[in-house]
């Protein structure tokens, strides 16, 4: 049985689970942003990758199309078995800033969480408020502030991955993509000694499709 709880932190998770992440050496985590009310296609990319990895997170805009995958698992077995068992997520700026869902339970839609995975701490922004369509300057800075060694965050609809210091990702949108890119999610991996994405498009053809590929940087900073 589906046996998600939203913790103080925001993060919808067991305790238990939880630590489990923070002490694993390697993991991977789905990363998706942007929805913009694409439900199915939300579902969809959960069926093919939920399993194979520790936790999802989304980074805002379209924090209803996640809930519509959970409260799927909650009356469906075989929707159950897709999710993971961290489910951590941020409010854009087109999201609320709390719900009730199908059974009346409310939930807090945070403005930032911070999960911890292996040896990073990982922040988890919309980034609306730290201007990432100018600079990662604020977006670094607000790191720092939460102790996070990573940070993930979307708005920009495009994807993004500098390594560095503080490594900064976008998984793009799934829905609605700018600025020449397609519509995509991501892979974060998480190993003792380094961090890296693996970014899929999705083309949109009379099967869905999942397309590893490499994202160009479309920004000059």
């Amino acid at each position: 049985m589906l046996n998600l709880s939203q913790l103080e932190n925001g993060i919808l998770a067991t305790k238990k689970d939880l630590e489990h992440l923070e002490k694993k050496e390697n993991s991977k985590i789905l990363v998706i942003s942007d929805s913009h009310g694409a439900a199915e296609i939300l579902l969809k990319i959960v069926k093919n990758f939920g399993s194979q990895v520790n936790a999802i997170i989304f980074a805002g805009d379209g924090i209803f199309d996640l809930f519509y995958v959970i409260e799927k698992a909650k009356n469906h077995i075989s929707v159950e078995k897709w999710l993971p068992p961290v489910i951590a997520f941020a409010k854009g700026n087109n999201d609320p800033a709390s719900f009730l869902t199908d059974s009346e339970k409310k939930i807090i839609v945070p403005q930032k969480v911070t999960l911890k995975a292996g040896n990073r701490t990982i922040l988890v922004s919309h980034g609306h408020s730290e201007g990432v369509y100018y600079d990662f300057s604020t977006l670094e800075a607000t790191a720092k502030v939460y102790g996070a060694n990573a940070v993930v965050f979307g708005h920009t609809h495009v994807p993004t991955e500098f390594p560095g210091t503080t490594y900064i990702m976008n998984p793009g949108s799934i829905s609605s993509p700018r600025h020449r890119s397609f519509p995509s999610f991501a892979i974060l991996e998480i190993a003792k000694k380094y961090i890296n994405s693996i970014f899929y498009r999705i083309e949109y053809n009379q099967q869905l499709e999942f397309i590893p590929y490499h994202p160009e940087s479309f920004y000059g900073f």
